[in-house]
């Protein structure tokens, strides 16, 4: 199916004039659309989640207007085919875009394109990293300030909400941060600038988290890629504790000089009396090892990587301060909550769901058994022959990886959230484990997965 063909099947070309018609009006009262995205921010890295080792008072705002979806879930724990889903409503091995330097089949319409189509003013400022180029023909967008510094970002974004808009936005501003704690781990320059000095005392540093061991009957593919990319991403290995907790506090630190920026997009929007009719959404595009298992960086599908900050604050909201537990699949829920979010109908082949009537308040959950994120262990486009797919339901989580001993991992997410005690090789666990395992082989016909869950299933 070709790109306009899919447009007119799933509703979204109706004929030109009819279509923006019933939407746009003279003076179109629908809500400006304000997106933040951070890169490499696991879920726990704000102080609004209870993190006592670092203060992010910027993010917090947000989430004490809104709501914050604390089992937001990537499709890929990787910066460009989890940006890639996002603006596509697709998973990565849907569109081809499994690892960092892949492109994506055209055919799939974009986000932005959408809400250009449906009467949006559409920009794009910062990070794009997607596999499409940022045309304003196929993505929708106009781009601003895209390279440099995150401080760059941030003037290019006030200047953006300082001027008149004709129409209503949908403005997305893309931090680089806290993604610097790549080089930090590497004891590399920053290249957003430097961040306050290391404290003298040991004690000053965060402590190492509770799940920093690595778990029993691991799948002997994760430390397999570990060692494959050992110096580049993961150069932890022989890291004594004092490392580990120096990069803790780095991380927080760098989570922090871009929460600064966030405050300064925020009070633009305030100033400029933008507030009262702007949605503002906050996500990450993936997470960050945090120490947790030994792991440094993404890729792997343990928590710390895959879940992410996912705030959303509509203007008018009786949900204000809420934490939502329903699971949220970033990658696929947020092109659908941003075209309802804008009144644009969404193609009823997506296979995401609105967050805007939990973000309202008008409900507390949605008809959703379990999300799902895969994973290709790369560097560019050199793979290191280890995937893997991970299924999280309300009470469990499950993940099978495509060679070694050990391939699977069962988690119990509300005894053990550490991800600790894998359940795969308990007897007691057989029932649970042949349930997930039958549910992400129906999610992997349904979406045409050709990963080898044989052996396993």
């Amino acid at each position: 199916m070709n790109r306009r063909q899919f447009l007119t099947h799933s509703g979204v070309m109706l004929g030109a004039g009819l279509y923006l018609s019933n939407i746009c009006s003279a003076q179109d009262s629908r809500p400006n659309i304000l997106v933040i995205m951070t890169d490499q921010q696991a879920a726990a890295a704000m102080s609004c989640t209870g993190n006592p080792h670092l203060k992010t008072p910027a993010m917090d705002s947000i989430a004490a207007k809104g709501v914050r979806f604390e089992r937001a879930y990537v499709t890929q724990p990787l910066c460009l085919p989890c940006r890639s889903s996002m603006l596509t409503g697709r998973y990565p091995h849907e569109i081809g875009t499994v690892t960092n330097g892949t492109k994506y089949n055209r055919d799939w319409p974009m986000l932005g394109k959408m809400m250009a189509d449906g009467g949006y003013e559409c920009a794009y400022i910062g990070k794009w990293h997607v596999g499409a180029p940022a045309d304003r023909e196929h993505a929708g967008y106009t781009m601003g300030g895209a390279g440099g510094k995150d401080h760059l970002k941030t003037a290019a974004a006030v200047r953006y909400l300082s001027r008149k808009h004709k129409k209503p936005f949908f403005l997305t501003v893309s931090f680089v941060n806290p993604h610097n704690v790549c080089q930090l781990a590497r004891h590399q320059d920053l290249p957003d600038g430097p961040i306050p000095p290391l404290p003298k005392n040991m004690d000053d540093l965060p402590p190492l988290p509770d799940n920093f061991a690595i778990p029993e009957n691991e799948p002997t593919a994760i430390r397999e890629a570990q060692e494959m990319s050992r110096g580049k991403q993961y150069p932890t290995k022989d890291w004594d504790e004092r490392l580990w907790r120096e990069y803790l506090w780095g991380y927080y630190r760098i989570c922090e000089k871009v929460d600064a920026e966030v405050a300064k997009v925020l009070e633009a929007l305030q100033d400029n009396g933008l507030a009262d009719n702007t949605v503002i959404m906050f996500v990450a595009d993936h997470g960050e090892g945090i120490a947790a298992h030994h792991w440094n960086q993404k890729q792997v599908l343990y928590d710390e990587a895959v879940r992410v900050p996912c705030l959303i604050a509509p203007p008018q909201s009786s949900a204000a301060g809420k934490v939502s537990t329903a699971l949220v699949s970033t990658g696929i829920d947020y092109l659908p909550t941003v075209l309802d979010f804008a009144g644009i109908p969404c193609p009823d082949t997506m296979p995401g769901h609105s967050l805007k009537p939990i973000a309202l308040g008008k409900s507390e959950s949605m008809s959703r058994r379990y999300v799902v994120t895969e994973t290709t262990f790369a560097s560019g486009t050199k793979q290191f022959g280890v995937s893997g797919r991970m299924l999280r339901t309300a009470g469990y989580k499950y993940t099978i990886y495509n060679k070694g001993e050990c391939r699977e991992q069962l988690f119990d997410m509300e005894k053990d959230p550490g991800e600790m005690n894998n359940l795969a090789m308990v007897p007691e666990y057989q029932s649970v484990l042949n349930q997930h395992r039958q549910h992400i082989a129906a999610w992997a016909a349904r979406t045409q997965d050709d990963f080898p869950y044989t052996g396993a299933l």
